[in-house]
C-alpha cells in the first residue's frame, strides 16, 4: 500500500519512476562524459600534437579534465526534465546545474591560462639571462588563478542567493586595508617589475647602486642580493634600486684607472719630463693595457709633493686587478732604477677606509 502511494504521489512532487529516469539519465551523462574524455585523449590530443601551433595543444589540454564533469552536468540538465519537483527540490536542482557549470568553466579557464603562461611566458623567461622573470612567472600564474577562482566563487554565491554587492564591498574595504598595510612590500614588488622591464643589470654583473658596489648574485621578487669585493652579502630592496642611480660597471667596454704619483719637490724639470715619459712607457708595457689611451700629466703641486696624474685603460675586465697590480709594481721598479724619488708623507699614514 505504501509502495503504491509512493509510486502515485511521489516525494517532493516527483514519483519514484521519475526519480529512476532522472538518475538513469545522469548516469548516462557521466558514462558519456567519461567515454568522450577517453576518446578525446586518444584521438583529439594526438591530432593537435601533430600540428605546428601550440595554441590548439593548450586548448585541448584545458578541455581534457572538465569533459567528464560537463557530461554529468548535461545529464542533470536533461534528467530534471523528467521530474516535477516542488520547493526546495526545484531550487536545489537549479543550483545543482548552475554551480557545476561555473566550476567547469573556472576549471577550464585555470587550465587554459596556466597553459598559456607556461608556454609563452616561461619560454620567454628561459631565453633571458635575468632570474627575476623566472620567479615572476609562477607569481603571475598564481595571481591569475586566484582571480579566476574568486570570480567563480562570487558567481556561485550569487547563484545560491547571497548578496554579492555587500560581499564585494567588504572585499574592497579589506583590500584597501591590506594594500595600505603592505604598501612597502608592493613597492618592492613593483620595483622588481621595473628591474625586469628596464633590465639595468643582469645576474653576475658588477654594479654600483648609489655607492654600493658588488656583483649581482640574485634578483628576487622583493630584494636584490649583491656580493661586494670583500665577500660580504648586501641585500637591497627593489624599491630602493628603482629610485637609485645605477652604474653597470660590467657594461664598460674597458675600465679606466686613475692613479696619482707624488714626486719630491727636489725633482728637477728635466727629471719631471723624464718621469712622465717613463710612466707612460712602463704602463704601456704591461699586458692588458690599451697603449692608445694612456696618458701622464704633471697635475698639481700638493702638500706632500708634486702630483702626477696617470690614466690608462684595461680592455680585459676579467684581469683588471692583476693588470693594475702589474702597472704599480713596474712603475715602482722603473722609478727605483731611474733614481727618481717619490714623495713621502711627513708621518706614517694608514688608510683605514674599507673599499
Amino acid at each position: 500500500m505504501a509502495l503504491g502511494s509512493a509510486l502515485s504521489n511521489g516525494y517532493l512532487g516527483s514519483t519514484l519512476p521519475q526519480y529512476f529516469l532522472f538518475f538513469v539519465v545522469v548516469g548516462v551523462g557521466a558514462i558519456l562524459g567519461r567515454s568522450l574524455s577517453y576518446l578525446y585523449r586518444r584521438r583529439l590530443e594526438r591530432a593537435v600534437e601533430a600540428t605546428e601551433t601550440e595554441v590548439d595543444d593548450i586548448i585541448a589540454h584545458a578541455l581534457g579534465g572538465p569533459v567528464v564533469l560537463l557530461g554529468v552536468i548535461s545529464g542533470v540538465a536533461v534528467g530534471r526534465r523528467f521530474l516535477t519537483p516542488v520547493e526546495p527540490l526545484a531550487s536545489i536542482l537549479g543550483v545543482g546545474v548552475d554551480i557545476p557549470i561555473v566550476v567547469a568553466l573556472a576549471w577550464i579557464a585555470v587550465r587554459l591560462t596556466d597553459g598559456l603562461i607556461e608556454t609563452y611566458m616561461l619560454e620567454y623567461a628561459d631565453r633571458t639571462e635575468s632570474k627575476l622573470d623566472d620567479e615572476l612567472v609562477p607569481i603571475v600564474s598564481r595571481v591569475t588563478n586566484i582571480a579566476i577562482v574568486t570570480t567563480a566563487g562570487i558567481v556561485i554565491m550569487d547563484t545560491v542567493g547571497y548578496d554579492v554587492t555587500a560581499i564585494v564591498a567588504s572585499l574592497g574595504v579589506g583590500g584597501i586595508a591590506i594594500a595600505f598595510a603592505s604598501r612597502k612590500t608592493m613597492a618592492d614588488i613593483f620595483g622588481g617589475a621595473h628591474i625586469l622591464t628596464t633590465k639595468p643589470f643582469l645576474v653576475d654583473d658588477v654594479v654600483d647602486i648609489d655607492g654600493t658596489t658588488g656583483t649581482v648574485e640574485e634578483v628576487g621578487l622583493r630584494t636584490t642580493r649583491l656580493r661586494d669585493f670583500d665577500g660580504r652579502t648586501i641585500t637591497l630592496p627593489n624599491s630602493t634600486i628603482a629610485n637609485a642611480e645605477i652604474t653597470n660597471i660590467t657594461s664598460e667596454a674597458s675600465r679606466r684607472i686613475t692613479t696619482f704619483i707624488r714626486l719630491s719637490y727636489n725633482t728637477t724639470p728635466a727629471e719631471m719630463e723624464s718621469a712622465l715619459d717613463l710612466i707612460e712607457a712602463t704602463t704601456n708595457g704591461v699586458d692588458g693595457v690599451d697603449p692608445e689611451r694612456t696618458g701622464a700629466w704633471f697635475w698639481e703641486y700638493g702638500d706632500v709633493g708634486m702630483k702626477i696624474r696617470l690614466e690608462y685603460y684595461i680592455d680585459d675586465l676579467s684581469r683588471w686587478k692583476a693588470v693594475k697590480n702589474g702597472v704599480n709594481h713596474d712603475i715602482q721598479r722603473a722609478f727605483d732604477d731611474a733614481d727618481l724619488e717619490m714623495a713621502v708623507p711627513p708621518r706614517p699614514f694608514v688608510d683605514t677606509k674599507a673599499t
